[in-house]
């Protein structure tokens, strides 16, 4: 039984501004872990959602104190480390090459998303704040699912919402990015079925696996997430069989394509057309309404200013007013980036941004084993190669979706490693 001066000294505690200031730590930080769960659903869905979610994390990153320890999470982290490496050298890189002071901000703030990885990695998110966000995602992903069906099908009608019809049925975003979501859906509900105890969960989350790689390969044109599914494949299978499990991936996966190839006008039509563009493709000739054209017309412009520029690059903004000085006698157009991320980085902040680049996915390859069980460790690789191979084709880490989806889930997943320790805290 507590004396009345133990109950003076309780009130007194909870009402002084210290008393105030934890408690209101202790919600800031609560409401950070549910905001990345939201931050799972609207990703695939909702750019403007997205936009107030990141300033609410963020906003609640900085009220929720622990500053010692924080630094000492980032610190002890090489994926953190990596990041704030890479953002120092591209923020660095406005201090010199070709671009006005406006370019230079506006291509920084591309990147400074980024700066989520080392911001969940500092708060320690826990694994129930992991598991909703990942829950949130297959659950966002899984909508869209339904909806792009139910689209192929005809029953739903989409046509002329963001250049998605019956023949492409993307839902909230273009197929690149439908695509590049839905394969790594297809990897994220395979291993819901893997964890699930119950059988009726088991064979939802198997279906939907599986229903997710036809959506990929039979319905959606996105040709990058083709390259992503076959990634994912392949280290499903080896993840799972070991190094023989390569092989079976190839096997696998060259069954499922050919039969694709046989069954879907759309996969067949894409394949025939990208291959038609490599092989015709002249650099002295100015490409008309081909994507694979521009890009290869991209790609070879954009080595040809790296070979100018190789250590430096033009600068964090310069890539523009570099590729136009190029090309402005040929009139050809100029684009804001070279649909390459390493052709980007490269260009931009030479050789020693693309190595700071890879290192960044080498330290996330490194440490996934160190993310939690077998299935954090798929989902982080997953996660790596996702982006890895995304970057090929697209400026994974600018456009905005991607780019979000990659930072929000490498700093769950990578959140508690400590190098020093070769555990999770």
């Amino acid at each position: 039984m507590s004396t009345p001066g133990q109950v003076l000294d309780s009130n007194l505690t909870v009402n002084s501004p210290s008393g105030w200031g934890n408690r209101l730590q202790t919600e800031a930080r609560r409401a950070a872990g549910w905001t990345t769960t939201a931050l799972g659903f609207t990703i695939p869905i909702w750019v403007v959602a997205d936009s107030i979610l990141v300033v609410l994390l963020v906003a609640c990153w900085a009220v929720s104190g622990e500053w010692r320890e924080r630094l000492r999470r980032i610190t002890a982290n090489p994926v953190a480390i990596s990041v704030l490496l890479l953002f120092g050298w591209v923020l660095l890189g406005t201090l010199w090459g070709m671009g006005s002071p406006e370019e230079r901000l506006h291509a920084l703030k591309k990147y400074v998303d980024l700066l989520l990885i080392p911001l969940l990695i500092s708060m320690a998110i826990d694994v129930e704040e992991r598991n909703r966000a990942l829950l949130s995602l297959a659950a966002s992903l899984g909508v869209t699912l339904v909806l792009s069906i139910m689209s192929s099908l005809g029953i739903l009608s989409i046509s002329g919402v963001i250049d998605c019809d019956l023949s492409d049925p993307c839902v909230f975003k273009k197929h690149t990015t439908h695509n590049v979501l839905m394969a790594f859906g297809a990897l994220l509900f395979a291993v819901l079925a893997w964890k699930s105890s119950q059988r009726w969960r088991r064979w939802g989350w198997g279906c939907a696996s599986v229903l997710a790689v036809g959506n990929v390969l039979l319905m959606v044109q996105g040709r990058t997430g083709y390259m992503v599914l076959a990634g994912l494949a392949v280290l499903a299978f080896q993840m799972i069989f070991g190094w023989r499990g390569i092989l079976a991936a190839v096997v696998a996966l060259s069954f499922c394509f050919s039969t694709a190839y046989q069954v879907s006008s759309s996969f067949h039509e894409r394949v025939n057309l990208a291959v038609a563009s490599v092989t015709q493709w002249n650099p002295n000739v100015a490409v008309v309404e081909d994507p694979i054209g521009w890009r290869l017309e991209y790609y070879y412009h954009t080595s040809k200013i790296i070979q100018e520029h190789p250590l430096m690059g033009v600068g964090t903004g310069g890539f523009i007013q570099a590729y136009r000085a190029r090309t402005e006698q040929a009139r050809l157009d100029v684009p804001p980036h070279p649909h390459n991320q390493y052709l980007f980085i490269m260009a931009q902040v030479g050789i020693v941004g693309l190595g700071m680049l890879l290192w960044l996915f080498v330290q996330q390859w490194r440490s996934a084993s160190l993310a939690g069980d077998k299935t954090y460790e798929l989902l982080a690789k997953g996660l790596v190669v996702t982006i890895a191979i995304t970057c090929l084709f697209q400026p994974g880490l600018v456009d905005h979706t991607e780019k979000l989806f990659y930072c929000l889930f490498s700093g769950l997943l990578y959140s508690g490693v400590d190098s020093r320790l070769g555990t999770t805290t």
